[in-house]
């Protein structure tokens, strides 16, 4: 059964907990466990199946029929996700790790992505967890906006945590000082992520080395991203792929350009990489670039950048203020890319779109 996980996470909440376990597509199921308190007053009502843990004795899970992955374009894959509830007697944490321990000797199989919402348990609690998990490769670190935040106790899980493929720092700091070196994590994870970082420098920006870095909810404005392409103008190249920054004005990607520009149709887009090898004159290359997703269309307005050593990047702006810098391959064969993330639909809270996606960015090929 191990080979046939595809993913399986865990996240501490501040009253619950919820176990995903997802296979490979060839097979169309998922679990999605969640832990509840047990209410006393009804416990004859329920049938112990671990220490501390209990089902309904009319235990039947919520099945439902839905996308695969609904934040792909044009993705027709549907499964079955069966929502067991398991209930527990004694504390959170406890529990959820003796059912997650009970999970991976069934599948044989170890979490591989961890959400904690950190200000909800205590320290020992939090060792706990930490110790349990500290092999997933996947880490979130969130906080109730309800609770203060522990700034030492915070940094110690940011510390302490392993994550290689993606690292979510959302966590609400209440301390205007906080502050977090992000280069000195264990380790470079693939994908980086802040959810709230007013607290993050510009020089901490630049110095990034993630491939892939989402700034969210950011004190930047049209000032650093023209500095990050004069910068780049003049032979800056990054450690990052790319980056996108949830600015805090409305951003003006014209303000940003300097070069003559060239206006690109939508059907020039799989050719521009000839056009831009073939102009011996640095141009910038204006276009639009509309893709589809289930939760709607997002309209990307943007401008492909050069110079002196033929290196090209791209820079977009959707929804008035997510602005995107990516450097392009240098391989000839290879197309132009663009990404998304869902923070373009939840910037201006509009209704149904969910606030969590384990799959938040999406790439799209330029043609």
């Amino acid at each position: 059964m191990k080979k046939q996980i595809e993913k399986f996470h865990v996240e501490f909440l501040s009253d619950s907990s919820k176990v995903d376990i997802n296979f490979y597509p060839s097979l169309t199921q998922c679990l999605n466990f969640e832990l509840k308190k047990l209410e006393e007053h009804l416990d004859d009502l329920y049938m112990c199946i671990a220490n501390g843990l209990y089902i309904s004795r009319n235990w039947s899970p919520n099945v439902k029929h839905i996308g695969h992955d609904m934040w792909w374009p044009f993705s027709a894959t549907w499964l079955w996700k069966f929502r067991p509830i398991v209930y527990y007697s004694t504390d959170l944490a406890a529990s959820t790790l003796t059912w997650v321990r009970f999970l991976s000797e069934l599948f044989s199989a170890q979490p591989t992505s961890l959400s904690l919402t950190f200000n909800c348990f205590n320290t020992e609690e939090i060792d706990r967890i930490m110790d349990c998990h500290c092999l997933v490769t996947s880490f979130e670190i969130d906080s109730d906006s309800n609770q203060e935040v522990d700034q030492k106790l915070a940094l110690s899980i940011l510390e302490r945590q392993n994550a290689t493929k993606e690292l979510k720092i959302s966590l609400k700091p209440t301390n205007e000082t906080f502050q977090f070196d992000l280069n000195s994590l264990r380790n470079i994870p693939e994908f980086l992520e802040i959810g709230y970082s007013f607290w993050v420098k510009w020089e901490q920006v630049l110095d990034l080395r993630s491939n892939a870095n989402y700034i969210l909810r950011s004190n930047f404005s049209n000032v650093h991203f023209k500095d990050l392409i004069e910068k780049w103008k003049d032979g800056w190249t990054p450690k990052w792929n790319r980056i996108m920054i949830e600015a805090n004005e409305i951003l003006d990607i014209d303000s940003w350009i300097n070069d003559p520009v060239i206006n690109i149709g939508q059907e020039d887009l799989g050719n521009i990489r000839s056009l831009i090898t073939e102009n011996q004159i640095m141009h910038a290359y204006k276009f639009q670039f509309k893709v589809r997703f289930p939760y709607g269309a997002i309209i990307k307005n943007g401008y492909h950048i050069t110079r002196q050593d033929k290196s090209i990047a791209t820079v977009t702006v959707e929804n008035n203020k997510i602005g995107w810098f990516i450097l392009q391959s240098a391989e000839p064969d290879d197309v132009f890319m663009v990404y998304s993330h869902l923070r373009t639909y939840q910037c201006n809270d509009p209704p149904g779109v969910p606030s969590v996606s384990y799959y938040p960015a999406r790439e799209t090929p330029l043609m």
